[in-house]
């Protein structure tokens, strides 16, 4: 889900993870290749080694690597256990709510110990402060990446939106976490959110033909995450990409008239 290391780009300590070799090594390296909001690093493990210990019942097996003797390089292995925290961490606020989303359960679903957890992160709300950072800056360059088009201001608009609701359907558990239940994660997670959305809205200022009023792309974007909010927090992120004619009308609307001078 989502591909989290430090703000640096290394793990723990300052260590970059190093990736096995092998036929499944690709797909740990580079995720899913954009389908989603983020990649996803820790799917594919390679099978070598013991069989492993017993694992934890509400654990993914899938998501585990073997115990013992199995060659992995450590950081490799440490940079597994952080993606699995995070994957874990994503599905019990999905799940829970994010008050009820102990470090128990986490560490439970995630199949590591609570030492483990700790020597990752330095709280549940520290854990849940990097998923939605790691999973904002991924969504960020998708809708740069749609908008980075010669063409005019609507049509950059109408890319950039398709992009951002096509993602969010795409990952409902991902977009319930970052849309919905920051909302509810404290003052360190509203304060991201509110750095996340500044980041959107400068994306807009780009994209705009003229420079735009102040606080102009600020209030677009809070309009829209009001919009996706509701049907995310209502459980129906599907019916997300079906609303693009009438964002992309209102969105195009707005921009076009705050560019204008004779509306000034």
């Amino acid at each position: 889900m989502i591909e989290i290391l430090r703000s640096d780009g290394t793990g723990p300590r300052g260590a970059t993870p190093a990736l096995p070799s092998g036929p499944r090594a690709g797909a740990a390296a580079g995720g899913r290749g954009g389908a989603g909001i983020v990649g996803c690093v820790q799917d594919e493990a390679p099978t070598v080694g013991s069989p492993g210990r017993r694992r934890r019942p509400t654990a993914p097996r899938e998501l585990q690597l073997p115990s013992g003797r199995h060659g992995l390089p450590r950081r490799y292995v440490v940079a597994n256990q952080r993606q699995r925290i995070v994957d874990a961490l994503v599905h019990v606020v999905f799940a829970y709510g994010f008050q009820a989303a102990s470090v128990e359960r986490v560490s439970a679903r995630a199949g590591v110990s609570r030492r483990t957890f700790y020597e990752q992160f330095e709280s549940k709300e520290d854990a849940f402060a990097q998923a939605t950072d790691a999973a904002a800056a991924q969504l960020l360059v998708r809708v740069e990446a749609a908008t980075a088009i010669e063409a005019t201001t609507s049509d950059r608009l109408r890319k950039g939106l398709a992009a951002l609701l096509d993602a969010l359907a795409g990952q409902p558990q991902v977009a319930h976490l970052c849309i919905v239940a920051v909302l509810t994660a404290g003052p360190l997670a509203i304060e991201r959110r509110d750095a996340q959305m500044r980041a959107f809205a400068r994306l807009l200022d780009e994209i705009a033909a003229s420079p735009l009023p102040p606080l102009t792309s600020e209030g677009i974007v809070g309009a829209v995450y009001d919009v996706v909010y509701k049907r995310i927090a209502a459980g129906r992120a599907d019916e997300l990409p079906g609303l693009l004619d009438d964002l992309h009308r209102f969105c195009a609307l707005l921009v076009d008239r705050a560019s204008d001078p004779r509306e000034a």
